[in-house]
């Protein structure tokens, strides 16, 4: 934009400077090359009715004593023939107007003058002083030819960075929200009224999108917490039925604790982690500690950790986010689990696979979305929302989270966390069941 404002008025001062020389400035130096002119043929008739010396005397004795015009056939007198631009834009037209034969000589110092001859003359030299030509201040000249742009320009990146700034708080604030951070209310009062227009609209969104947030969390942490208590009476009731079949007593025992478990998958999702205190500590430590408690239960898992530097951590969050890779791992992975640390291009990376049947890569895509599940190389169990779940805990430490299978059968969890001491909340909930 600056560069934009900057051309449009080198482009109009381009087009002033066209137009005074076209239209105002060779108009008034062909004027006056037209009287000169009149002047050379009254002094060539002249000359047909008296001698040269005489014509001379006569003309100069007629001049008074602080004349400036007069007429001289003494070389000396005369300045050299020299071509600059200057001299340029004013000779040529006048010889252009003079006709063929004509002389004309610029004399710049020590005081502008103009001579003129041709070969009517024969060798006759006329001086007429020119008081208005050139009698340009060289700091003024300067000033109008560079200063002018230059303050342009000036003005042009103030104006353009004052509204800039605007729109990157804008655009700054569109970037938060959409990661579900608390933004301030934009300015409505200062900056051009159409920026102020487009932050009332923005304030006015942001609230809105406040407020369904507030609405769908409270609506789902409510219906979680109000099946808490008929599902723990119907496990009690399905306990003490007793009788010789067993085995439907111990299904309605497994339904309602897969019900159970999906309610808790709910309240783990609605939570933002906003609440966790930030710790700095060691990734491995959660890892091993996640890891132990499902071998505790007799699970098949390798653990293999580098060393890795401390970073920014919520250890509840990551601790969650490991246990659902691990667990998932496990339950549909059919066999060991494999778990590894280290360092790859700069970024700390977290591998959990297992020997599953794989995904294709639509379902990988697919897998992160809330309420979404492998379709035919995963079992329905569970509320599909373990990965979505991980991938905001992903995102609450700035990293990033992919699927890939796996060499030689399988399929593998990347997790990639940058070596920063930076936290940002998780995506908006909204965006994700939207």
């Amino acid at each position: 934009m600056v560069l934009l404002i900057w051309a449009v008025v080198i482009m109009s001062q381009s087009f002033t400077l066209w137009f005074a020389f076209h239209y105002v400035y060779t108009p008034g130096v062909k004027q006056v090359a037209q009287l000169v002119s009149l002047e050379m043929r009254t002094l060539e008739s002249s000359m047909t009715l008296i001698d040269k010396p005489a014509l001379i005397d006569r003309i100069m004795a007629d001049q008074p004593e602080n004349g400036r015009v007069f007429i001289t056939i003494d070389e000396s007198d005369v300045p050299d023939e020299t071509s600059y631009v200057m001299t340029d834009l004013f000779v040529e037209p006048m010889k252009d107007v003079m006709g063929a034969g004509a002389q004309v000589r610029l004399g710049v110092s020590p005081k502008p003058g103009l001579w003129i001859s041709n070969d009517a003359l024969d060798g006759i030299w006329i001086h007429l002083p020119l008081d208005h030509f050139l009698p340009y201040d060289g700091l003024l000249v300067t000033s109008w030819v560079v200063g002018t742009p230059m303050l342009a320009f000036i003005l042009a990146a103030i104006f353009v960075r004052r509204f800039s700034r605007l729109l990157k708080r804008l655009e700054e604030a569109a970037r938060r929200i959409g990661r579900g951070e608390p933004v301030m209310t934009l300015d409505m009062d200062n900056g051009p009224r159409e920026i102020i227009a487009v932050n009332q609209a923005f304030n006015q969104m942001r609230n809105n999108l406040q407020e369904a947030t507030r609405e769908r969390a409270l609506l789902l942490a409510g219906i979680s917490h109000d099946l808490r208590t008929p599902l723990t009476r119907m496990r009690l009731t399905a306990e003490f039925l007793g009788g010789n079949d067993i085995e439907l007593q111990e299904g309605m025992i497994r339904d309602i604790q897969d019900m159970d478990d999906i309610l808790d998958q709910f309240i783990a999702f609605i939570r933002d982690g906003s609440d966790e205190a930030t710790d700095v500590g060691d990734l491995n430590e959660v890892i091993y500690e996640v890891a132990s408690q499902f071998k505790a239960d007799d699970a098949d898992i390798s653990v293999d950790t580098q060393d890795v530097p401390d970073i920014s951590l919520k250890r509840l969050s990551l601790k969650r986010m490991f246990g659902n890779l691990i667990g998932n791992a496990i339950r549909h992975g059919g066999g060991k689990v494999d778990v590894y640390s280290g360092m790859e291009n700069g970024e700390i990376c977290v591998v959990v696979a297992d020997r599953g049947p794989g995904l294709t890569e639509t379902e990988m895509l697919a897998l992160f979305q809330p309420f979404a599940r492998g379709d035919e190389s995963r079992s329905t169990q569970g509320s599909g929302l373990g990965l979505a779940i991980v991938k905001r805990i992903v995102d609450m430490h700035h990293g990033r989270v992919e699927l890939k299978n796996r060499e030689g059968g399988g399929l593998e969890a990347r997790v990639y966390l940058p070596v920063t001491g930076e936290m940002v909340p998780p995506e908006s909930m909204m965006a994700r069941i939207r």
